[in-house]
């Protein structure tokens, strides 16, 4: 049967093709094989479609293609083939956008556009439900990827939008239509793709057309030059010229700046936290664009104290011999550098004593030497006092630099390393890397970079990716999935974990105090995030961040009640009940559930009950079976009679990580995903599950013992022969028990088992590596790196995984990779 649905522009999004489906470009990326439409782009590198057969045997149905392919090895397969694949991906995104009123920011420009749409977020984040782009999505594949994000819960979206080519900008517009625009500034960045700057300028204004505003600085002559030809959106400027809508007028101290603002014959002066010009501007267009959303200056001067820098590509690292690394290999025009250097002066302010070293590359854009003295009187004017330039360019222009008082020139990135091993040497300096990608400034980050030498926690994205599919092929399509970040995600990172479940849209997120929900709001999570545990006097901190509670008891149904009737909120709040079928840890019982429900029935303008839950109290065992049978049969009567008699549906759910495998029949409307994202199973039933973490130290000293000496402390390890001890940089205090002292576990060095020798100290322990040939000082140490050794050390101390992951002290560094 041919499944082509051959149609060139007039396709039904409406179809079932395209309903709820989620859109993946990236085919490593699959995680939801019965919801997903893989889009075959054509790259540089690789094409599409030839991942669609490893595709359609992990599930996947739905492909958008522009290939012919033989669709009768795909039988049960459909294929919508289109002439572009991008366009197609662009046109459902318009399609999309078109169902949605609320306003929308759109961020346009040369820099700055990912740092004012990340502080636009956090500063509006109180009054609105915001959708942003992730990440620096701001291209012909990005910007369709962000807006496809939008849902009906959103009262503000915020966008960005960049282009290298003249005829892109349009196609963007179509696709985000803002009613709200920002064009941030004019750089060189990608200028090659245009005529002059004023060419640039136009087509970024296209961005622009039929927005109903347009905030901008007025000192930017060039670009103002263009705005005022616009018909349409109403202007918005500000700058220091007293034309503009918004005259601001800066004046730079040591930590902070000043600012004046007339606004509506109004004179108010701010304060913000930044000193760099780039910073200033950003934050300044981020205040107009408040300001005209009607937010109070009160209220803006309150929220920039909290403001601080987004950390994009500028980090800083610590480097060999008290040295501190600035990373921004990334992007590199004459703005570019300005900017960077800029920011290396504001952290150079924080490291008394250290030099300043710039470490650059050729420059793309610097085909001509013109450029170069632009370059050399930057550096000048920034006092740096170690230059090291790299590339053919800089070397022939060397002579430019000769004001500076060290120097060095390389042809390629590694002579510079073969340079840093023999003859350079850093020592106390402040190192800002500023490279082109094509010079591989990394492989310099990785060689200042200081060594760790202690204990670490490595975390695979892509092993967590794969348990999310693993779990996800077990459900119906309709489930639901909330996963559990609690405890920081079972001791693994809870935003880190929680930003990967947000970009592979899981439904839910669950944590057990509302500290936690709060921080993961701060950091960008947007998610719905239930509560477990809540107290009267965070009411206020729930909903300022949008935080969903669980209602256990009519104590804290009440009390929050109470806080609602006083608030005289618009809508009904969400909150989720928590119903004692057996548990008997929290809920509400069964005898309660009359009152209840006439409770609810009082508060309909007040509370609406998004979601009905109760906990299983013994899903992985297989003794308990009949009982966990009883709690889910009295569950589902309870909560059919609570929908019942508020006449309106929740979301339903009992079953965890260990009844997701066990009663896959009994999934309600969704499931809670806790401790089998990391690739522990209870019911030990799915064999595919991966391994997510790996525990690591190193060995920081060996001694050799003779018979009769002891180890540690009480001395506790008897030296029953003559022995060689390794003292490892673990203990207690980084979640390594004591409990595991004398014998009572072994890790693994060089692939050999290593006893625990003597009591467990806070900061250190000790093992027997007699046996282990070739054992060295700074030798990798590994505590654990499979679901096995993890069972291993709770069996040993009689607990549980759960307790060994959360206890993983917070002072042991996080890192985390995808394989």
């Amino acid at each position: 049967m041919q499944n082509y649905n051959k149609i060139k522009s007039n396709i039904d999004f409406e179809s079932s093709f395209w309903k709820n489906k989620t859109i993946l470009i990236d085919s490593r990326n699959l995680l939801f094989p019965k919801q997903s439409i893989f889009f075959a782009l054509k790259g540089h590198l690789c094409d599409g479609h030839d991942f669609i057969d490893d595709l359609y045997n992990q599930g996947l149905r739905c492909f958008v293609i522009s290939n012919y392919i033989e669709e009768k090895l795909y039988p049960s397969a459909e294929f919508v083939l289109v002439k572009d694949v991008i366009t197609t991906l662009q046109n459902y995104a318009q399609h999309h956008r078109q169902k949605f009123k609320c306003p929308v920011i759109a961020i346009g420009g040369s820099n700055g556009k990912t740092i004012i749409k990340e502080w636009l977020y956090m500063l509006l984040q109180q009054d609105f439900d915001i959708v942003k782009s992730p990440k620096s999505y701001n291209s012909q594949i990005g910007v369709p990827l962000s807006v496809l994000n939008i849902n009906s819960k959103h009262e503000l979206a915020i966008f960005e939008a960049g282009i290298s080519q003249p005829d892109e900008m349009q196609k963007l517009q179509k696709i985000i239509q803002p009613t709200i625009g920002i064009f941030t500034n004019i750089g060189k960045a990608h200028a090659s793709g245009f005529k002059n700057q004023k060419q640039k300028i136009q087509e970024k204004l296209n961005l622009f057309k039929n927005c109903e505003v347009l905030i901008y600085k007025i000192d930017h002559k060039n670009i103002h030059n263009e705005i005022v030809k616009l018909n349409g959106p109403q202007l918005v400027s500000w700058g220091a010229s007293k034309n503009s809508s918004i005259p601001i007028y800066t004046k730079i101290k040591k930590q902070h700046s000043l600012i004046r603002i007339e606004w509506k014959n109004e004179i108010k002066k701010l304060k913000i936290p930044f000193t760099n010009q780039a910073a200033i501007e950003n934050c300044l267009h981020s205040v107009a664009c408040l300001l005209y959303l009607g937010i109070k200056i009160k209220d803006i001067e309150k929220r920039l104290e909290k403001l601080r820098d987004v950390p994009m590509r500028l980090e800083i690292k610590e480097g060999i011999n008290n040295c501190h690394i600035l990373d921004d290999s990334y992007n590199n025009d004459l703005q570019g550098i300005q900017i960077a250097l800029d920011f290396l002066n504001e952290k150079h302010k924080k490291t008394t004593g250290h030099k300043k070293t710039l470490i650059l590359s050729d420059i793309p854009e610097a085909n001509q030497s013109g450029n170069y003295p632009t370059i050399a009187q930057l550096i000048l004017e920034h006092k740096i006092e170690k230059f090291i330039g790299i590339g053919p360019a800089l070397n022939k222009n060397k002579s430019l630099f000769d004001a500076i008082s060290e120097t060095y020139f390389f042809e390629t990135t590694n002579k510079l390393i073969q340079a840093i091993e023999n003859t350079i040497s850093f020592n106390q300096e402040t190192i800002l890397l500023k490279g082109a990608r094509a010079f591989e400034f990394e492989k310099i980050a990785q060689r200042l970079k200081k060594r760790i030498h202690g204990s670490i926690l490595e975390i695979n994205l892509g092993a967590i990716k794969t348990n999310l599919k693993i779990y996800n092929n077990l459900l119906e399509p309709k489930t639901k999935i909330m996963v559990m970040v609690k405890a920081s995600a079972y001791g693994s990172g809870a935003y880190e974990i929680a930003q990967l479940l947000q970009y592979h849209h899981v439904d839910y997120l669950g944590v057990a105090y509302v500290d936690e929900g709060v921080s993961l709001r701060k950091k960008g999570i947007y998610l719905p995030i239930m509560v477990m545990n809540t107290a009267e006097h965070e009411f206020d901190l729930i909903c300022r961040y949008k935080l969903e509670p669980v209602i256990y008891s009519f104590s804290i149904l009440n009390k929050f009640l109470l806080y609602l009737r006083k608030k005289i909120s618009p809508n009904p709040y969400p909150i989720h009940l928590e119903l004692d079928t057996g548990m008997h840890r929290l809920g509400f019982n069964t005898n309660e559930m009359n009152d209840l429900i006439n409770t609810l029935l009082q508060s309909k303008e007040e509370l609406r009950v998004t979601s009905i839950f109760s906990h299983l109290a013994a899903s992985e065992e297989l003794n308990h079976n009949k009982f966990s049978l009883d709690q889910i049969s009295t569950f589902h009567q309870l909560s059919l009679q609570i929908e019942k008699a508020l006449s309106y549906t929740s979301i339903k759910h009992i079953l965890n990580s260990a009844g997701i495998t066990r009663f896959s029949n009994r999934q309600f409307d969704m499931v809670r995903l806790g401790i089998g994202l990391y690739g522990i199973d209870p019911n030990k039933k799915l064999n595919n599950l991966e391994n997510v973490l790996q525990l690591k130290t190193c060995i920081s000293q060996i001694k050799i013992l003779n018979q009769g000496q002891t180890v540690g402390y009480n001395r506790k390890g008897n030296i029953k022969k003559h022995s060689k001890i390794a003292i490892l940089a673990i203990g207690y205090a980084d979640g390594f028990y004591r409990a595991f002292s004398n014998g009572k576990i072994s890790v693994k060095i060089h692939g050999q088992i290593a006893p625990t020798i003597g009591n467990i100290c806070m900061d250190m322990c000790f093992v027997d590596v007699s046996h282990i040939n070739e054992v060295k000082e700074g030798d990798e140490v590994i505590i654990f790196n499979s679901v096995e050794d993890i069972n291993n050390m709770a069996n040993a101390i009689d607990s549980i995984p759960y307790e060994i992951l959360t206890n993983i002290s917070e002072r042991v560094p996080r890192i985390f990779y995808e394989d």
